[in-house]
């Protein structure tokens, strides 16, 4: 005999209907509610550096449009291992997130961690880059790549660079484009940029791979003479500057990034909601404006792409880590 499909009673569907309907009630509710605490951006490094000034920028925009307040919070140490650690210890209320960089996501690639910034975390927005910056003092008597080039050949394991610390992604930078032109350049890693750059001016290191927020007061200054930018096109800060793809090392295209995380078990309509003001903030003029008096380039990265970025790099870094024998100690 043939059967007829059997068909639930009316009842039962809207019974069900309605189960559901009170299953998404707390997840509307707590995105509409959201944030009813204070909002902590933990920035994994020492107060003053790039990361630090595009937090507290961001903070304040951030603060206007939800109405809450945004505390940072600078909890460095263990090359931003520390941050990054408090920020998954932290409570699942969405209120705690990180400010990161190109450097913190390079940690798993030295030693073990219990997280990877590509997994236990989602990018809520690329807020900036900035190019990495080959400079020099005037006492060298360098004014180019090729200068530098020939100087390290005339003495081998001699000629030395500054970069703000072991496995950095300037200490990075330094060995790519050493690795290409065939240097053999002495690093000398720094707690930061500030007394690299001090050393450099005084002669005691030959050259500076850092991050242009630290060396470009400097520049302005006449303390420092740019060789090169780690961009495959010139920076707008520094446009007489060649590329060091200009220079010879054809496959160095890097630029520092600053961005915003959530943890990866963040709802999707909690990161929607801060997304839009994060990207709110980012559009105002005055906002553009420090960013750039801190040398840094407001990103128009979508969260995907950037993702696939930071993908990317780990591999190339990967291998680079490798091939040049590269720890963190």
């Amino acid at each position: 005999m043939h059967q007829l499909p059997f068909t639930p009673p009316r009842r039962h569907l809207l019974l069900a209907l309605a189960g559901l309907w009170s299953l998404s009630l707390p997840l509307q509710a707590s995105a509409q509610d959201w944030p009813s605490k204070p909002l902590s951006f933990v920035v994994p490094f020492p107060a003053g550096g790039s990361n630090d000034i595009a937090a507290r920028v961001l903070a304040e925009g951030v603060r206007k449009r939800l109405g809450q307040t945004v505390v940072v919070e600078n909890k460095a140490g263990a090359s931003g291992a520390l941050g990054v650690d408090a920020v998954l210890r932290a409570p699942k209320d969405q209120s705690t997130f990180l400010v990161a960089s190109d450097s913190v996501s390079l940690v798993p690639l030295f030693r073990a961690t219990q997280w990877d910034l590509t997994k236990s975390f989602t990018p809520v927005a690329a807020l900036a880059f900035q190019p990495i910056v080959v400079v020099t003092a005037p006492s060298s008597g360098l004014k180019t790549i090729k200068d530098l080039q020939a100087l390290a050949k005339a003495k081998p394991n001699q000629v030395s660079y500054a970069s703000s610390g072991q496995g950095s992604i300037q200490h990075l930078v330094g060995e790519l484009f050493s690795q290409q032109l065939g240097m053999d350049l002495l690093h000398v890693p720094y707690k930061g940029g500030g007394q690299a750059v001090n050393d450099v001016v005084a002669g005691q290191v030959t050259v500076a791979v850092l991050g242009a927020a630290a060396v470009l007061p400097h520049i302005k200054s006449g303390r420092l003479i740019p060789l090169a930018v780690s961009t495959r096109k010139r920076s707008t800060m520094l446009p007489d500057t060649p590329t060091l793809a200009e220079s010879g090392a054809s496959d160095v295209d890097v630029a520092q990034w600053s961005a915003l995380f959530a943890t990866e078990d963040t709802p999707p309509a909690v990161l929607a909601k801060l997304r839009a003001s994060v990207l709110e903030t980012l559009a105002e003029p005055e906002v553009k404006q420090k960013f750039g008096n801190a040398a840094m380039d407001i990103s128009t990265m979508t969260p995907e792409a950037f993702q696939q970025l930071i993908t990317q790099e780990r591999s190339r870094w990967a291998k680079l880590i490798k091939d040049r024998k590269i720890s963190m100690e």
